[in-house]
């Protein structure tokens, strides 16, 4: 017996080149459990997506069934559906906790990572779907935070400077800055703790975007709720300036067990908004957000966190709309799954 997933679309025309302002509630429909790890994996997690070339390029951290982390790209694929048979090629040299973008003004892929020789490294790249065609690690970030380490990267820049955000699982949230001109290349050991709370609250997986039409941006943080993870959100005006909160408390998230209309997990966890370019800005639109998470089934309770059988789903903002034809129509598609059971 097997199982397979169905996607079943709703769609509705309505006018192109519209703005979105972010909603005051979000509430999403679920593909799903979107692929499985291949043999000798347990887990897949920490997903960073970007568009390349009209489909979709994931990379990811794996985790084997002992105790080491690696990490792994998926083959390109044009539909959501199609994830769960995209090969799946591990990387030679570990790049845990992955953030892929490319970086227009260098005209070169970077693809940001922990866990390295230094807390944060880098490598690039003129092919990102050649998982083992990145250059050597580069130091991206040296400096320490006390009691905790830093953990969970992520990078977005403006027009003059690029921006390095992280977290320390202690409820800290942290920037580092340098001008665009000298990245690709090192931030140093100084940094500015930007927000401070309850450890549960802002705890990992932070991720910065700009929002399209709003000059605005969008931060996510990953929080650990009585009822699983899920992320708060924060907005902002300035890669610089200070951020003010959006959604989160865990009854009404911007994404977890509360909203997310998941039936096969209750985490909502570590994850990337589809973007809408793959350049630095890290730009997506508020008209179609769509949020790439690790999910697991709530059976896996009492697991060993390393082990937790983290595999990916994708949500999708009810209302959304998608690009159908080059400045003609948009498509608001509302998404759900259905498991079968075939021979």
């Amino acid at each position: 017996m097997k199982t397979g997933l169905i996607l079943l679309l709703s769609t509705a025309t309505v006018v192109v080149g519209q703005t979105c302002n972010l909603p005051s509630t979000y509430s999403w429909t679920d593909s799903g459990q979107l692929a499985t790890p291949k043999s000798g994996w347990a887990a897949l997690k920490d997903f960073s997506h970007v568009p390349y070339n009209g489909q979709h390029l994931v990379y990811a951290s794996s985790h084997d069934t002992s105790t080491s982390y690696g990490s792994m790209a998926f083959s390109t694929f044009t539909n959501w559906s199609q994830m769960s048979s995209a090969t799946q090629t591990a990387m030679n040299g570990g790049t845990v906790a992955p953030t892929i973008f490319y970086h227009a003004p260098k005209s070169i892929w970077v693809l940001a990572y922990q866990w390295g020789s230094t807390a944060f490294s880098y490598k690039t790249s003129s092919d990102p779907t050649n998982a083992n065609g990145w250059s050597s690690g580069q130091a991206l970030f040296n400096g320490t935070i006390s009691g905790s380490a830093p953990i969970d990267q992520t990078l977005i820049a403006d027009s003059t400077n690029m921006y390095l955000f992280f977290a320390g699982d202690n409820g800290n949230i942290y920037r580092a800055s340098m001008p665009i001109g000298n990245f690709p290349g090192n931030f140093g050991t100084s940094y500015t703790t930007i927000m401070s709370g309850a450890r549960n609250d802002l705890f990992e997986a932070v991720q910065v975007y700009t929002l399209k039409g709003l000059n605005k941006y969008l931060m996510l943080i990953e929080s650990i709720g009585s009822n699983g993870r899920y992320f708060r959100s924060y907005t902002a005006t300035s890669l610089s300036g200070s951020w003010t909160a959006d959604k989160t408390s865990e009854s009404a998230p911007f994404a977890g067990k509360a909203n997310s209309g998941a039936t096969w997990t209750n985490d909502i966890s570590h994850g990337d908004l589809i973007r809408s370019s793959n350049d630095q800005t890290f730009t997506v639109d508020p008209c179609s957000l769509q949020l790439l998470y690790q999910g697991r089934a709530p059976s896996s309770d009492g697991t060993t966190y390393d082990l937790l059988p983290y595999r990916p789903g994708l949500l999708t903002l009810k209302g959304a709309t998608t690009t159908t034809g080059s400045n003609s129509t948009t498509t608001t598609t509302t998404t759900s799954a259905a498991e079968v059971d075939g021979e």
